[in-house]
């Protein structure tokens, strides 16, 4: 495994918190931006974390990438989260892990969409194992069958493969930026608006990597969901185009949805980061879920956001591909 560091320095958040507020009311009949002192339980309903905040040793890490995937599956690259987090130095002590991947295939026995929501405590062995340690296990792993239907279900696997990108921490409450947005009124949608308000702040100079959480709490987006690999006669795929036209499901699902977001405002570096990977699922059914595309404001139906988030202080960058 390679691994690279990358420190951050991000600015205090009410400094952040004027730039959002500022971009976010360009793109949305309603916005408010405002530093939180002390994050509200998350593990609670309606966002359903493993961990309950976002504070302590906030990093991000993109491990992998869509090269795993095309043309051809990389069926290589397998990871564990668990293992991940120690390798990022993490205190096998406690710590917790939210984002956007693909799904363990060597768990599961299939290609999915994964949205890891996983949390620990206690102390474990060097493969960070061991009796004393308590992991607690929300991650959801959403499919398409063949046919194209989707379902959202829970996993009791810790891995993941292929490309994934962490925001990860210590779990504890702590200082966020608290985010709302209704009624969208411009192109962007909301992650993109986020960092793109960021891209124009902080350009090259000062790159800006943030993760968290947020819930579609009023209208509907558009998601798309990975089936199985394709079988060996329809491999490799013959462009990107074919991937995403040919290959992927697309659903429009209606609120109420829980997203695990990472972004990044820049890449300086040239570090091939994925620049926002944001994964859904819902907590009280077992369809709705996948990769967040964008909102749809149908007719009088106004879509409504509530996020809560917070930068990363380190970038890892783990296991580039070449090409």
């Amino acid at each position: 495994m390679i691994i690279t560091a990358h420190p951050r320095g991000p600015p205090e958040l009410s400094e952040l918190a004027t730039i959002l507020q500022k971009q976010l009311s360009s793109n949305f009949a309603s916005a408010t931006v405002v530093v939180v002192e002390q994050c509200p339980d998350l593990q609670q309903p309606p966002f359903n974390l493993a961990a309950p905040g976002l504070s302590g040793y906030p990093w991000i890490a993109d491990i992998g990438g869509q090269s795993n995937l095309f043309p051809t599956p990389n069926y290589k690259a397998q990871y564990s989260l668990l293992q991940l987090a120690r390798n990022l130095q993490n205190s096998p002590s406690g710590g917790a892990v939210i984002g956007a991947g693909a799904a363990p295939f060597q768990d599961i026995g299939r290609n999915a969409e994964l949205a890891p929501n996983l949390a620990w405590e206690g102390y474990g062995d060097e493969d960070f194992e061991g009796d004393s340690l308590k992991v607690n296990n929300l991650t959801r792993v959403v499919l398409a069958d063949r046919g194209g239907v989707p379902s959202c279900q829970r996993t009791t696997s810790t891995n993941c493969a292929l490309m994934m990108n962490l925001y990860g921490s210590s779990g504890r409450p702590g200082p966020v930026l608290k985010v709302t947005a209704r009624g969208r009124t411009g192109d962007m949608n909301f992650t993109n608006c986020i960092r793109f308000g960021l891209r124009d702040t902080y350009g090259d100079s000062r790159p800006i990597s943030m993760g968290g959480v947020f819930l579609l709490k009023k209208g509907k987006a558009k998601f798309h969901v990975m089936p199985d690999f394709p079988t060996a006669d329809e491999l490799p795929f013959r462009d990107r185009e074919q991937l995403e036209k040919e290959w992927l499901t697309y659903h429009v699902f209606d609120a109420p949805v829980v997203c695990l977001s990472v972004f990044h405002s820049a890449d300086p570096e040239g570090l091939g980061l994925r620049m926002e990977h944001t994964h859904c699922f819902e907590t009280n059914g077992n369809i709705k879920g996948g990769h967040y595309h964008y909102d749809i404001q149908d007719g009088d139906e106004e879509v409504e956001y509530e996020a809560y988030l917070h930068p990363a202080s380190t970038l890892y960058r783990i296991d580039r591909p070449r090409s």
